[in-house]
């Protein structure tokens, strides 16, 4: 169950909406580093059960929740009502139900246990800012109640420059729109309703009131500066979020076959789409979903190991490509999951080769080769790696990256202290022997 478990988690990285993989997911674990586009948390909706229709009828009509009007791109925006706007830009916005023509809205789902989406917050200051002056208003929207909204808001920020005055994330967002909406209604007219289940999540409404793009908002770049600036293809949109929805439901079947110990259908469902997708980055993720399926089948173990090298000798991947797959490797050869060193090798040779290259993933890129050369058991070096990946990291991405350095460093403090004890020993037995030996002469 644990293989499964971890292979469900990989293939959530995976398969998400693609965005820049240049941050790390603040996920929990601390060597956990789905990259902040790759990483989205879902929040557990409860199913009905087989009685719940019948329940349902035996409940007043006043309790019956309102039909949910399906939400797609081109959609009219269905109007907010949300109960508590805790930040309004300082002044500058004011409450918003309906959408003024010839304005653009950004409208972002988040939670303040959503890791993800409290990794996004900076940037999402940064798009409030650049279009403040172009009829752009953010409303991000919490279902929490509004007690714990404020305690969240009064935390200190992660990694906050400045010791002696910490900024904390009620300051952060300060320039935006920030909110909580306890009954669900707008997440339910939004999430629910375009069947989006995880967080943080981001729609944006256009200048006539309707859906012009859904996803992760470190995605939405393009798109925005598109509508704003009236260039933008809707109709084309469209098309490739139809695409995206269709992996999505292909995700869900691969995982409840998995969970069933269906590997053979999961492996024909993979190749399917790797033959047929209309998607050419997800026919590529999913050749890297087809090793972990692999890999979770010990009877398949050579199977998977020759796969993955045959992937990692793909001449077409990019450095944020070639990371993830190093990385998901790294995760994998560490959770037990195949012991196939030359796997491992092949790895590590391939994030060097890119780290050497000027990207804005490099840092981590070398942090993923510090991660392979400690598990291939060359700590020292991978300390040497780790110091480069420190020091070409921007500020925000140090702490994260110095707290696997400061790991290593114990890590071989702690073995030449073991070293230094075992010699210690050594030679207080062989001062032993020749003790011994005097006292028979």
């Amino acid at each position: 169950m644990s293989r499964i478990i971890t292979f469900l988690f990989a293939c959530s990285l995976l398969a998400a909406v693609p965005a820049p993989a240049y941050s790390q997911d603040d996920a929990g674990d601390a060597e956990a580093k789905a990259k902040q586009a790759a990483g989205q948390d879902t929040k557990g909706q409860d199913p009905k059960d087989d009685d719940g229709d019948q329940a349902d009828a035996a409940e007043s009509t006043e309790d019956e929740e309102p039909e949910i009007k399906p939400l797609t791109i081109g959609s009219p925006a269905p109007e907010l009502d949300v109960e508590h706007w805790v930040q309004n830009g300082g002044g500058e916005f004011g409450v918003v139900t309906d959408f003024e023509e010839n304005k653009v809205y950004i409208i972002e789902f988040w939670a303040t246990w959503c890791g993800p989406c409290i990794a996004s917050m900076p940037h999402i200051v940064e798009l409030q800012e650049k279009y403040a002056d172009r009829d752009v208003q953010v409303v991000s929207i919490s279902d929490e109640e509004l007690e714990t909204v404020e305690r969240f808001l009064d935390r200190e920020v992660r990694g906050s420059q400045d010791e002696e005055n910490p900024k904390t994330y009620r300051d952060l967002t300060r320039s935006y729109c920030l909110t909580t909406d306890p009954d669900g209604s707008s997440s339910r007219d939004y999430m629910r309703a375009a069947n989006r289940n995880g967080i943080p999540c981001a729609f944006i409404v256009g200048k006539q009131g309707q859906i012009e793009w859904i996803g992760h908002p470190m995605a939405m770049d393009d798109a925005l500066e598109e509508v704003v600036s009236d260039t933008w293809d809707r109709d084309a949109f469209a098309l490739e979020y139809v695409a995206q929805q269709e992996v999505r439901e292909i995700m869900s079947k691969l995982s409840r076959l998995m969970r069933s110990g269906r590997v053979d259908e999961a492996i024909e469902l993979v190749d399917d789409y790797i033959a047929n997708g209309k998607l050419e980055p997800e026919r590529k993720r999913f050749k890297q979903i087809k090793f972990q399926v692999l890999a979770s089948d010990r009877d398949r173990a050579d199977q998977a190991a020759d796969y993955a090298i045959e992937l990692l000798a793909d001449e077409s991947l990019n450095p944020v490509s070639a990371n993830n797959l190093a990385w998901n490797i790294y995760l994998m050869a560490r959770a037990g999951r195949y012991e196939e060193e030359r796997v491992s090798k092949a790895a590590l040779k391939l994030a060097q080769d890119m780290s050497e290259e000027e990207s804005e993933i490099r840092p981590f890129l070398l942090d993923t080769v510090a991660h392979l050369q400690q598990l291939l058991g060359d700590t020292q070096q991978a300390i040497q790696t780790q110091r480069r990946a420190v020091q070409i990291a921007s500020p925000d991405q140090k702490s994260r990256l110095s707290a696997f350095l400061a790991e290593l460093e114990d890590e071989l403090d702690a073995a030449i202290a073991e070293q230094e004890q075992k010699e210690k020993q050594e030679s207080s037995k062989d001062d032993d022997k020749d003790a011994e030996a005097k006292d028979k002469e």
